[in-house]
């Protein structure tokens, strides 16, 4: 699994921001967010042939990926939505197009309603509307605990778990996302990349009020075998945005870019044709 892309950073005042840019060009650029414990590199399988509608970048959020860890530890939304808004100025973005999965999607939506004016397009991938304080609560136990270390990057390969729902996807994508998952410590040993405290410190969310703000054309993927996005989820959404829509990837998990990379590949480039806004 090849995949052509080139690594970009960004120094902030408090953060090292990466990114990777997959090419391409236009009127538009589609940015890509990961969701929480995830990387850049998760969109690997879509980003490449979606090129062929734009240029694409993928970028590591704060605390993932090769982005640095922030210290003190800062993980608001807000946080996210300046590293974005800095990431933008720097490569000079009009209007960007702008998708997120899952906690990814939850940024893009609050971005969207924070400067509607910014964006070309809002696509969301399997990201709930309301983020309860239970559903914080259990991440920022988990966060609370120490990560496992492993003697070598394959034990760390092999004890590898997506969540929730893990993949419906072969073995070798697998495989092949958790290379990217790990870093290895001056001892030697091999940890997640993720800054624990990501997950210490999420906060509760409720994005109806940013939904309702949306002013650009959006879309909302579900994933036809995830239970994140209920039927009551998506009509809360309707209502607060009627005018996004909704499409269903079918056969796929939460994770549905690993899942279902070509059907969601032409979910996104049939939206994007939808509303003028590929290579022209």
């Amino acid at each position: 699994m090849e995949t052509h892309s080139t690594s970009k950073y960004l120094q902030r005042e408090s953060v090292t921001l990466h990114y990777v840019d997959y090419g391409g060009t236009g009127l538009y650029t589609l940015v890509l967010l990961h969701g929480g414990g995830a990387n850049a590199h998760w969109f690997d399988l879509i980003g490449p042939p979606l090129t062929e509608q734009s240029r694409v970048l993928a970028v590591d959020l704060r605390g993932h990926g090769e982005s640095s860890h922030v210290d003190p530890p800062i993980y608001t939304y807000a946080a996210h939505i300046e590293d974005l808004r800095a990431i933008f100025q720097a490569e000079r973005l009009r209007q960007p197009l702008l998708m997120g999965h899952s906690m990814g999607g939850v940024i893009a939506v609050t971005y969207a309603g924070t400067w509607p004016q910014d964006l070309g397009a809002l696509l969301v991938c399997d990201s709930r509307p309301i983020y309860s304080a239970e559903a914080a609560e259990t991440l920022q136990q988990t966060g609370r605990r120490p990560g496992r270390e492993y003697a070598s990057q394959e034990e760390y390969i092999a004890h590898f778990r997506i969540r929730p729902d893990g993949l419906r996807a072969p073995r070798e994508v697998h495989e092949y996302v958790a290379r990217f998952g790990g870093r290895q410590l001056p001892s030697g040993m091999w940890v997640h990349k993720i800054d624990r405290h990501v997950y210490s410190l999420r906060e509760p969310i409720n994005t109806l009020p940013f939904w309702e703000k949306v002013q650009c054309p959006a879309l909302m993927l579900r994933a036809g075998e995830s239970s994140r996005l209920t039927a009551e989820a998506v009509q809360q959404i309707q209502d607060a945005c009627p005018h996004v829509e909704c499409a269903d990837v079918v056969n796929a998990g939460h994770h549905l870019m690993l899942d279902q990379p070509e059907q969601t590949v032409t979910l996104v480039r049939d939206f994007l044709q939808r509303h003028h806004l590929t290579r022209q």
